[in-house]
Parts: structure tokens; sequence; C-alpha cells
């Protein structure tokens, strides 16, 4: 039971100092007597609550002895000493078990567990009753008594309610009746307006061993108004793979089912079937249906499928399938398969020399494939892809598959790629890899590339880089930098790398370039990184500049 009483509100001890010495005294003696007067409260209360453990105690032992007689006579006492106790809605319960067990009169114990569930609808003990009170009704009805019959009629005449009704369909289940229990979640499929409740009748139909549970799933499948709940059913269905109708079902969902989302979850309860010609299914989709998310789901599922005939099937869409994002998605279901060694089939697709849009376009995929490759081999065959191919677009994603991949080889080869004099446009895809893979303290060799590189864009994309990293670089390097640099465009950054440092050393050389750099925009940036800084020194130097205007 809970605590009904509220803690008074605090005091103000302010208002109390304020207050007279006699109020103060007459407060003390009211709240002693408060003290005490709870005191006494309490070791009133302490005595029936300690007999009331003990006798309940008493009880429950009773009850797991299966003394059933003693326990409801025990029970029936206790409640009439303790009518309101913190036991109280325990020993109901405990009342009409024992009594069902003790007399075999089920006409009894059925308006015992129903008095109980008026009296507590949602107590600590309602969900034990309800299972009771229906295998009292399955047992009523069954003797031709018209109050178990009303009982189990309650789940269609009544409003919804989920929870007692879940309860009913397991404890139907468990009474042994598997027809009688499927006829009752037919009932509920049927008419309840609960969608909820619907989709939790499809879990239970699992539990029934019933040959007539399959057509019932085909039902809800084909026509429950919830997509959801077709949803649930679909997969139930697929869980019925020896039923030769399984099949022919779920095909016949995908050929008539309108829900695209609907479509793509027949296809993965599909790969779910364990039946040979399950692939064919699957690859017969991925190649012809209209629908190209349903094609690529249907490549993806036949990943799914546990048969070496699925790995076969994929290399033929990766070669043969008529859409590019086909031929994609099965390279990429292709690395998700444990029974093939995929990196000497994306080596082969990403160094062939096929001259069409979509060959190049599937050798990049290949060649970004590989990162997602575990195996220590990538890194080797990378390396041999931005040697030896002659296509810039492929090179340029074996860069990024290379700094994805995360290897102490990927940083030399990548590094090499960055300080190329030849081509400008490989050398800075490779400074940008190398910011994906480099940490802070590394961001110096970025800084290299920035005096050597003979490229305007590369120097830029190493400085942006070596930014983005936070490399540390000294205040006195970034001002030999600012001296040398000739692109006004470079010289914003320097200024803004100065503001991250902000100490006094960047403080003076950001003044020195607020006041006389070139470049008018330059200067500006300059000003707005001493305002960033805010340091005392920064703030000085915004003074002298407005002196020296």
């Amino acid at each position: 039971m809970k605590d009904t009483h509220k803690r008074s509100t605090p005091v103000l001890w302010t208002a109390i100092v304020a207050a007279s010495l006699a109020v103060i005294v007459t407060a003390g003696v009211a709240r002693a007597g408060e003290k005490a007067a709870k005191a006494s409260a309490a070791a009133r209360a302490t005595a029936p609550a300690a007999g009331e453990e003990k006798d309940f105690a008493a009880l429950e032992d009773l009850v797991y002895d299966e003394r059933y007689q003693q326990a409801y006579e025990s029970a029936v006492g206790f409640l009439k000493k303790y009518p309101a106790g913190r036991r109280a809605e325990a020993a109901e319960f405990w009342k009409c078990y024992a009594l069902q067990r003790s007399t075999r009169d089920y006409g009894r114990a059925f308006d015992c567990y129903t008095v109980f569930l008026d009296r507590y609808p949602d107590g600590k003990w309602s969900d034990d009753a309800r299972t009771e009170y229906a295998k009292l009704a399955k047992r009523l009805a069954e003797a031709g008594d018209p109050r178990g019959k009303a009982a189990l009629d309650i789940m269609r005449d009544s409003p919804d309610d989920a929870e007692f009704k879940l309860s009913v369909l397991y404890a139907l289940i468990e009474s042994g009746d598997d027809a009688l229990a499927l006829d009752a979640v037919r009932d509920v499929l049927k008419t309840s307006k609960d969608p909820e409740l619907r989709r939790q009748a499809v879990f239970v139909l699992a539990d029934v061993e019933d040959p007539a549970v399959l057509t019932t799933l085909i039902e809800v499948a084909k026509s429950d108004p919830d997509a959801d709940v077709r949803r649930h059913a679909i997969y139930a269905i697929s869980n019925e793979s020896e039923d030769p109708r399984v099949l022919d079902t779920l095909v016949s969902i995908m050929k008539s089912e309108k829900d695209p989302d609907i479509r793509r979850h027949v296809l993965y309860a599909l790969a779910e079937v364990d039946r040979p010609d399950v692939v064919k299914i699957l690859s017969d989709a991925a190649l012809n249906d209209p629908d190209l998310e349903i094609r690529t789901a249907a490549t993806y599922a036949i990943a799914e499928v546990d048969d070496p005939e699925a790995l076969r099937a994929l290399k033929v869409l990766v070669k043969d399938a008529a859409s590019l994002d086909i031929r994609r998605a099965a390279l990429y279901a292709l690395i998700e398969r444990d029974d093939v060694d995929i990196v000497p089939e994306l080596r082969a697709l990403a160094l062939s020399k096929g001259g069409g849009s979509e060959e190049r376009e599937l050798r990049r995929a290949a060649t970004y494939a590989l990162a997602e490759v575990d195996d220590p081999a990538v890194d080797e065959v990378l390396a041999e892809i931005v040697k030896t191919s002659d296509d810039v677009e492929v090179k340029k994603a074996a860069f990024y598959a290379l700094a994805a991949h995360g290897s102490p080889g990927a940083r030399e080869t990548l590094k090499i790629a960055a300080l190329d004099t030849k081509d400008s446009e490989l050398a800075r895809a490779a400074v940008y890899a190398l910011g994906d893979l480099l940490e802070e303290d590394e961001a110096g060799f970025l800084l290299e590339v920035y005096r050597k590189s003979p490229f305007e864009d590369v120097r830029l994309a190493a400085l942006q880089t070596s930014i983005s990293l936070g490399g540390g670089t000294s205040a006195p390097a970034l001002g030999t930098m600012l001296e040398t640099e000739k692109s006004a465009e470079q010289r914003r950054m320097i200024v803004w790398a100065l503001a991250d440092i902000e100490n006094d050393e960047a403080v003076a050389i950001l003044a020195r370039v607020a006041k006389s750099d070139a470049d008018k925009d330059v200067r500006r940036q300059a000003v707005a990184a001493l305002g960033s800084i805010g340091s005392p020194a920064a703030k000085q130097a915004l003074r002298d500049l407005l002196g020296g205007e």
C-alpha cells in the first residue's frame, strides 16, 4: 500500500530568525508533540503489520504444501482479520485458487475469480487470476454452463481490452485445447478493431499446434486492413516452411499486394523459407520486377539465403543484371556472405577494362566495396589499383577505400600520392583521404605537402585538411607561411588557423596582418580573428588598430 502522507513544507529559516523567541519556543513544542504523536501512531501500526505478514506467510505455506482446504479456510480468516491489509489482494487470489483445487467446484471458483477481477482489475495478481478465470470458463462452457460461454463470448461482444483478451488467449493455449484456442484467436482476428491486439494474436498463433493455423495466417496476410498485421502474418507464414502452400502463398501476395513495403517484407520472408526453389523466385524478382526498390530488396534477400545457389545467383546478377543499381546491390550483397572469397572477385572487377559509363561506375563500386572487407589482402589490392588502373575515378575511390580500411600501408601509399607532381586531381584526392586517416599529431605531413606541392589546389587542400585536424602548428610557422603565401584565399585560412591558437604570438601576427596585408578582405578577417580570441592582448591590439586609423 502506498504511503499517502505528505511531507510538510520546509520551514523558511530566515523567517524564523526574524520571529520572536516565544513563537520559536511554541513552534518547537508543537513540533515535539507532533513527533511524539507520529511515533505513537507508528508503534500502534507496527504490531498489526507484523502480525499480518506472519499470518500471510502461514497461508502461503499451506498453498505451497498443497493443503488446499486448509489454505482456503486460512485465506477466509485472513481476509476477515485484515480486509484492507497490504496482503489482502494476494490472500483473495489464494482463496480462489485454493477453492478451485480443494472442492473441484468450478462454478464457485469461477464466481470467486469474477469477484476478484471486479475488485482488482489492474492488481498485481490480476493476470494470474485472468488465466485461471479463462481455464474455468472453458471447463464450464464444455459442461454447458452458460457462465462459461458468456465469459468466452466477452472477447467478441465487449469493447477491446487487449491485455485481458491476450491473457485469455494464452490461458486457452495453456489449457491444452488447441482447437478451442484457435477458434478464439480467429474470433479476435476477425472481430477486433484494435490492430495491436490482432498483431499480438498473430504471435499467439505460433504457439498453437494445429494444421489450420497456416490457413488462418494466410487469410490475415491477404486481407487484414492493417499493413503491420499483414506483415507479421507474412513472417509467421515463412516459419511454416514444410508446408508446400507457403511458397505459393508468398508469391501470390507478391503479385497481388499493392503496398511496396509489404512486398519488400515478403521477399525477406521468402529468404527464411527453407525450400530449394526460393533462390529462383528471388532471382526472378531481382531481374524482372518493374519496381527498382523491389528488385534491390530481392537482391539483398538472396544474400540471406543459406544455400550455395544464392552465391551463384548473386554472381550472375553482378554480371548480367540490366540495371547498374542491381549489379551494385549484388556486389555489396556478396560482401555480406561468409561462403565466398570476395577479394579476387572485387579486384578483377575494379581492374576491368569496359568503357561504358555503367562499367566505370561498377569499377568504382567494386573499389569502394573493398574497404568493407576484413581481409589483409585488401591493402595490397588497393595499392595495385592505385598503380595500374587507368581510370582516374577508380584511383580516387581506391584512395578513400585505403583511408577507410585504415592499415599502416595505406598511409604510405596515400602520402606518396599526395606529393605527386604530375596529377593535381589525384594528389588532392589523396590529401583529402589522408584527412580521414591521419591523427592530429600527424598533421605536419600535410604542411609538408603545402610547402612542396606545385599545385595551388593541392596546397589549399593540404592547408584546409591540416587546419581541420587541429594539428597544433605553431604561430611562428603560420606567420612564416603568411609572409610567403601569394594566394589571398590561403592567407585567410592561415588567419583563422592562428585564431585557433589564441596565444600572444598569434595575436601579434594577426595584428600585423590586420594592419599591413595587401588584401583588404584578409585584413578584415584578421580583425575578426582578434575579436574571436578576446584575450587582453587581442583587445589591446584592436585598440591600437583604432588608434592607428
